[in-house]
């Protein structure tokens, strides 16, 4: 990879200029509240470095950080196209050798400053830092002139590059610029991963804690925010979309299913992207309460710590598969708002005809379940039943195993707890162990665990995004050296008696313009899931989130084309509160 690069002198300049900006619409917060939910941490746990895990990331998750700071460019799934956000213009530049974005001159930060060119610097030099996938297609970003940047390919144009670009929001050279400025002068000399001083700048960078959040969207917050029932975002007056928004504030309460359901029937809560179980959605109903079912773009799945006998084996893993009857686990994951994978290839079941070719999917082993195969791959693999029925090894050793889930979501809780039930009727002895949820991805990254659940696929028209969950998610995408994740030997992983690349398979396969070669690559990848089960993608998940109309307006009908969106990175209420869509009700 080439370096990244900008002179330094022209980041001193930008930096340090004063640019003018138009004055937002309005100088007074309008009245409205919305009322929403999300798990967010506590301080300390709790900070406002995007960087870092237990930052905006993990605080305001996909629905609500662009809330605060904003991407170029929302995605419509509907007819694949981009509403401009920040953006002025993009696209491909005419020899496809590079994409160019121009932003808005007249957005501005909350502190006032302008939104410009050199805040995409800054955002991409510690993307690069902490291994941003933009860079498997990007290798410089440079800037044209003050609201104009250019991202060179490393080889040919990519269309996922593009849609990476346009939907990553952009942080503030206010909060972040002497750590890009570091990152850029590493780049320059041309150091890369491997040197101390680049490691060195990563953990510092990772333990950064900015004492204000600069915002690019209408909302804000300060650590002083943040309580344990509930913290609040506040409007201010800079924002491009301050003019527009209808509420003064976004009250987010803090909890999953069982601590918010009683707030939604209260209507202290107005809208929830948790999950809940059938029970609780008919009481939503029957309250009056809207149900709005939309994609969600995952579902759980049972992960394996290939650092943990048996389950580094492969005949064993295919077993698990069968001896779980999909569906029944899909309807005590979420009721009728579940559906058990049919395919096993890493793809969402609903994106599989797009993205795999007729010829591949006819070669998936669907895994059916199948009591009597699953006991002959578990013998095939040198195991037998003792005297209680227990599987044991030659020297007697039972497979036995810890299963950790998050205690607070209601979906993976029930998918484990019927996994461990279907496993342990076969003769495994799992047992269960709830813990709160933000330990359970601790334990994962860590490898402190045997078994787990957490989410598979994406909501991401390209498939190479479905495989990064979690194959990549929790193995190279994390610092492998201090955090293992589930071990799997992803640069080397063994298929067929041989080994393959399958970490630079998975990020090769959307490179370039030509879907006819997605689609190809993403058959190979698919063959090798579906054939070694790294994990058992167990279900498909529904969306149906409560949504309360006697307190908030607007909300769109079901057959509005933004209904389309999956919950999550596209969500509907995100475009539909900044641009006044939804508003309070009077």
């Amino acid at each position: 990879m080439k370096k990244l690069s900008i002179l330094l002198a022209v980041f001193l300049l930008v930096i340090g200029a004063a640019l003018t900006s138009v004055a937002a619409q309005q100088d007074e917060a309008p009245d409205g509240v919305w009322l929403g939910t999300w798990p967010y941490r506590l301080p300390p746990d709790h900070h406002l470095n995007a960087y870092a895990d237990g930052g905006p990331n993990t605080n305001l998750g996909n629905v609500y950080r662009e809330m605060v700071e904003l991407a170029p460019a929302f995605y419509m799934w509907a007819d694949n196209s981009y509403e401009a956000i920040l953006a002025e213009s993009w696209g491909f530049s005419e020899d496809g050798s590079a994409y160019e974005l121009t932003l808005r001159s007249d957005a501005m930060w909350s502190n006032g400053d302008s939104i410009n060119a050199m805040d995409v610097i800054t955002t991409y030099a510690l993307g690069r830092l902490v291994g941003w996938t933009q860079f498997d297609f990007i290798d410089t970003v440079e800037m044209v002139d003050e609201f104009t940047v250019s991202f060179g390919f490393i080889d040919e144009p990519s269309l996922l590059a593009e849609q990476l670009i346009l939907r990553e929001p952009l942080v503030a050279t206010a909060t972040y610029g002497e750590f890009a400025e570091q990152a850029l002068a590493l780049f320059d000399e041309g150091l890369d991963r491997e040197s101390d001083e680049w490691s060195d700048l990563l953990v510092s960078l990772r333990e950064y804690r900015p004492t204000e959040y600069v915002a690019s969207g209408p909302y804000t917050y300060s650590i002083s925010d943040v309580g344990d029932s509930f913290m609040t975002l506040s409007w201010h007056p800079n924002s491009i979309f301050s003019g527009t928004v209808q509420f003064g504030e976004i009250k987010l309460w803090a909890g999953e299913t069982d601590s918010t359901t009683p707030l939604v029937l209260s209507g202290e809560i107005a809208h929830s992207t948790n999950v809940y179980p059938p029970t609780v959605v008919e009481s939503y109903q029957q309250q009056g309460i809207e149900i709005v079912t939309i994609p969600r773009g995952y579902g759980p799945a049972m992960l394996f710590n290939w650092n943990v006998s048996p389950w580094d084996i492969q005949e064993v893993r295919q077993a698990v598969a069968l001896v779980i009857e999909r569906d029944q686990n899909a309807f005590l994951t979420n009721g009728l708002g579940a559906m058990g994978t049919v395919y096993m290839a890493g793809i969402l079941d609903g994106n599989i005809g797009a993205m795999l070719t007729d010829d591949v999917i006819e070669q998936l082993d669907l895994y059916e379940y199948d009591l009597e195969r699953a006991e002959a791959l578990m013998e095939e693999a040198g195991f037998s039943r003792n005297n209680n029925g227990i599987w044991a090894d030659a020297d007697g050793n039972t497979i036995s195993s810890e299963w950790i889930f998050p205690a607070e979501f209601a979906d993976f809780a029930g998918a484990s707890q019927d996994a461990i039930a279907q496993m342990n009727e076969f003769g495994f002895d799992i047992s269960a162990r709830a813990m709160p949820w933000q330990e359970v991805p601790d334990n994962i990254r860590n490898n402190t665990f045997e078994l787990s659940v957490w989410s598979w696929g994406a909501a991401s028209p390209f498939a190479s995004r479905h495989f990064n969950n979690p194959l990549q998610r929790w193995v190279t995408d994390l610092d492998t050296a201090t955090q293992p994740g589930m071990a799997i030997p992803m640069e080397a992983y063994p298929f067929n008696g041989e080994t393959v690349n399958l970490d630079e398979m998975i990020r090769q396969m959307n490179a370039g313009v030509d879907v006819d070669a997605h689609v190809e690559r993403a058959g190979e990848v698919a063959l090798i899931v579906n054939q070694t089960m790294p994990y058992i993608p167990l279900n498909v998940i529904l969306s149906a989130e409560p949504f309360n109309t006697d307190v908030i307006a607007g909300l769109p009908s079901m057959d509005d084309p933004i209904m389309l969106n999956p919950t999550g990175r596209d969500h509907f209420i995100k475009l539909s509160i900044l641009t006044g869509v939804l508003g309070p009700a009077s």
